[in-house]
């Protein structure tokens, strides 16, 4: 659990995924978003919308470590 909370849950749940296949096929993404939301959706604003999510999550997972450090200091 250790070893998680280091490397942090949401920046592998969520960005490594995300980042893998924006990385495989970031065009055939970008299109379907097009589509879905019926507005362009380019890939420069693909990585500005992945970088946005990546400062989330690396905010959510140093919360997460700043808890569990905390709670590590009372017991000791």
């Amino acid at each position: 659990m250790d070893l998680l909370r280091a490397i942090g849950f949401c920046f592998l749940g969520v960005v490594v995924p995300l980042g893998a296949l924006l990385a495989s096929n970031p065009s055939g993404i970008a299109q379907w978003l097009s589509e879905l939301f019926g507005a362009e959706v380019t890939r420069a604003a693909l990585g500005i919308g992945f970088l946005a999510l990546a400062a989330i999550c690396l905010k959510i997972d140093l919360t997460i470590r700043r808890r569990a450090q905390a709670a590590k200091a009372k017991l000791a």
